[in-house]
């Protein structure tokens, strides 16, 4: 049976496409590896700290740039209705960063200095510019999905990561620091958005003559739940991923941190590839689907359940038996306790290799207040952890194995709720 699913596995279009996405996203990694010890021999640790604010703070600001409107771009009737959607995402992006703009003009240190990012005070122009860029990339890859255009969106990735560190490179050298860093990350995503605008231009240019005022105001109230739902679940989707970091360093210190921040790295790295690859292109082909044949969709989000657990499961066994040893050979004695939290997080990130990547059925058929619910329960179970962990001084082995068992379960109910929502559209369908 496992090599059948494997064979399944490696052979179906869906794969083939699983394959493009994650193809371009490994090999932009590769070749981030391969720039990585040029820059950091021409930038320092705090110049690639203040780098590092920078993202975090504009991946926050960036989550509700166009209101989630973009995400409706896969999902909606036709193509007509999806491009007015899209010139509703554009117009809502532009007012965010004028108004992000102005802002951070009057305010900018004030609010940085809030954030504990006063490194980021004289960079502060920086951040509309790249909430801009950020924002046009996301609303051009959705319209990648709705085309299925798979191999232009697994382009970007590599356009992205060779115009980002080769100008990082460059302006590093110039001695224009750390400005640099913060210019390339910026510009890495203009680059991706040209890619994936021009077969938008050349392939779909006379839907654009499409978007009129009438339209792009039906759109907004059609998909008015993406702004009133979608838009918080996404800001607790943000907390729920930083928050176990914030609690680790409270609770025992930024060596332990530093430890754990390892280990979740290192096994994060290929699954999230496969996940988010799978995610993409699964959103993709269900958004097509979508009401007309919920049957097909819920087939296909188990059989992906399925081939999802046969990918992970060898890794799995992998850290569950070798974890510590490994990290031991490979890092150093040192990183002995990495390897026994890698140990704990690999059955964590299992289970968010083959439940979440189905998730996106709350967005196919805009169940968001369910989806915004789920998030929440994650948030109040992790917070629940890190609460008893601190009343009972619990060691960091037993608080990173309850909060991972506390997001586990938040996974799979998460996964049920998905298939009940699956169940109703299929009876919806039947009765009608």
């Amino acid at each position: 049976m496992v090599k059948s699913l494997f064979h399944k596995v490696f052979q179906s279009n869906f794969a083939k496409n699983v394959l493009i996405m994650g193809g371009g996203t490994a090999g932009a990694q590769i070749l981030g590896a391969v720039f990585s010890p040029i820059i950091t021999r021409i930038y320092t640790p705090e110049e690639y700290g203040v780098l590092s604010l920078f993202v975090t703070i504009l991946g926050f600001i960036a989550i509700t740039a166009s209101f989630k409107y973009e995400d409706a771009i896969p999902i909606a009737g036709n193509d007509e209705q999806a491009i007015n959607v899209l010139g509703l995402s554009f117009l809502i992006l532009l007012v965010y960063v004028a108004f992000s703009g102005v802002l951070f003009s009057l305010f900018g240190n004030s609010i940085l200095s809030f954030l504990d990012a006063q490194a980021l005070i004289n960079y502060k122009f920086l951040i509309p510019i790249g909430v801009f860029f950020v924002g046009n990339y996301n609303i051009l890859m959705r319209w990648g999905f709705r085309k299925k255009n798979f191999k232009a969106i697994s382009q970007t990735k590599l356009t992205q990561s060779i115009t980002g560190n080769v100008l990082k490179i460059v302006l590093g050298l110039f001695g224009i620091k750390p400005d640099g860093l913060l210019i390339g990350q910026i510009v890495s995503q203009g680059a991706g958005a040209t890619t994936l605008l021009r077969p938008l231009v050349q392939k779909d240019k006379f839907l654009l003559k499409k978007i009129n005022r009438i339209k792009v105001i039906e759109s907004a109230k059609r998909y008015k739940n993406f702004p009133i739902f979608y838009v918080p679940d996404q800001l607790l989707n943000f907390a729920g991923l930083q928050l176990p970091v914030f609690f680790i360093s409270f609770l025992y210190g930024t060596e332990i941190l530093g430890l754990y921040s390892l280990a979740n790295s290192i096994i994060n790295l290929p699954m999230s590839l496969i996940g988010q690859s799978v995610g993409d292109v699964f959103f993709s082909e269900a958004a097509n689907i979508g009401s007309s044949n919920p049957k097909r969709v819920k087939d296909l989000s188990l059989n992906l359940f399925k081939k999802l657990f046969v990918i992970g499961l060898v890794p799995l066994l992998v850290l569950l038996f070798f974890g510590p040893f490994l990290f031991s050979f490979v890092f150093g004695p040192e990183w002995y306790l990495s390897g026994v939290y890698a140990r704990i997080l690999s059955v964590l990130i299992f289970s968010r290799l083959i439940f979440t990547p189905i998730s996106r059925v709350y967005t196919i058929y805009e169940r968001l207040k369910e989806q915004l619910l789920v998030d929440l329960l994650r948030v109040v179970l992790i917070i629940m952890v890190f609460s008893l962990a601190h009343f009972f001084s619990l060691n960091s082995f037993l608080y990173i194995t309850l909060n991972s068992f506390a997001v586990i379960i938040q996974y799979f109910i998460g996964f049920l709720v998905a298939q009940r929502i699956l169940n109703q559209e299929i009876k919806k369908k039947e009765n009608v």
